[in-house]
């Protein structure tokens, strides 16, 4: 990663990076037709789950 991102503060700039990083290290299918919907689906859960954990620590 470029920058060091604290999920607790940016669970959207945390999910972003993740997405990001997981395109660079090609562990998500390549999209042609610009059908991205299942990469909106990763940044969803991810989204979720940052801010799951996150009230489950408060």
């Amino acid at each position: 990663m470029s920058g060091l991102v604290n999920p607790k503060d940016s669970p959207e700039e945390s999910a972003y990076a993740l997405l990001i990083e997981l395109v660079r290290a090609q562990r998500v299918p390549v999209y042609s037709g610009g059908n991205i919907t299942a990469l909106l689906s990763i940044y969803d859960q991810a989204v979720q789950h940052f801010k799951k954990e996150d009230e489950e620590r408060n």
